[in-house]
């Protein structure tokens, strides 16, 4: 018999469990451990975050998914992995632990999201808002709405998207959420009222972190960044990039760009992501010692 056992139940997570369950025999067993019993279609959180969408339709049970399919599942989070032992150990909701043998172990948990890595960043403490999770996305919308009312009042109001730390990633979120922003402003008659802002630390506009991408149509290819400069054009939306957020003070970013300058951007509504890092999993080895830095990188990832 193998035990699989996967850390999160995420787009990884969730597919890892279903191919590994249709692959593997029937004495075989996979079991999922994650912190939150639904998955969330995190794509849809941009729509969530300008109240476009609600926020249960992203979202569903795993475990009436997970019991068709034949998979376990244990709610809690994952603290530590004995590799030599081939354990990991799980906290549950109430606090008890638990350890789960396995014989291979995926560990698909997703980023932790490290708001506390720029001062005054996220949404919790601090003075921006994020679409990382469902909860956040609640949030956000509930800020932005609050905007609304101001435009719709004739209140001028500044909005900043983009990227919260010279190693955020994940600009892809960040430009679907400026876009859908600028639309729905224009479907409530206020985008007159709103001035908008891309800040990001992409070395180019268009880069989305990934060095940038091209699309043939017709016989002619387009690049991202002139696709980008273009969209922005036509949109009426202001952009600087090449910059890291170094702080945030309220109604105020503050920011350092390549070449050492520093300057700050007012806002009213800013949306900025995180620099995404490994969840903190401590790993241990047969002795009890913190083998943790040599099971993952800097950033914490395995």
């Amino acid at each position: 018999m193998t035990r699989v056992v996967i850390l999160g139940a995420g787009f990884a997570g969730q597919t890892a469990a279903l191919y590994l369950r249709k692959e593997l025999g029937k004495d075989d067993t996979v079991t999922v451990v994650a912190p939150f019993s639904y998955f969330t279609y995190y794509p849809s959180l941009v729509w969530v975050g300008v109240g476009r969408m609600s926020e249960d339709r992203p979202i569903f049970d795993l475990e009436p998914v997970y019991k068709r399919h034949g998979i376990q599942f244990k709610k809690g989070w994952a603290r530590e992995v004995y590799p030599d032992q081939q354990e990991v150990m799980m906290e549950k909701e109430n606090g008890e632990t638990e350890r789960v043998p396995y014989d291979y172990l995926v560990n698909a948990t997703g980023p932790y999201l490290n708001f506390e890595g720029t001062p005054g960043l996220g949404p919790h403490g601090g003075y921006t808002q994020s679409i990382c999770t469902i909860g956040h996305a609640k949030q956000c919308r509930d800020a932005y709405l609050e905007q609304i009312q101001r435009m719709e009042k004739g209140e001028q109001v500044n909005i900043v998207i983009g990227t919260g730390h010279g190693m955020s990633t994940c600009q892809g979120a960040a430009l679907e959420y400026i876009t859908n922003l600028h639309r729905d402003l224009l479907r409530r008659k206020v985008r007159d009222k709103a001035k908008i802002m891309w800040l990001s630390n992409e070395p180019r506009l268009g880069d989305l972190g990934v060095g940038g991408i091209s699309a043939r149509s017709r016989g002619y290819i387009m690049d991202s960044e002139t696709f980008a400069k273009s969209l922005y054009a036509e949109q009426d939306i202001y952009y600087q990039t090449q910059s890291a957020v170094t702080g945030v003070e309220q109604g105020k970013i503050h920011w350092e760009n390549y070449e050492g300058e520093q300057g700050e951007t007012e806002f009213d509504f800013a949306m900025l992501i995180p620099q995404f890092k490994g969840r903190p999993i401590r790993y241990v080895d047969a002795e009890g010692n913190d083998i943790t830095g040599k099971m993952t990188n800097p950033l914490g990832f395995t």
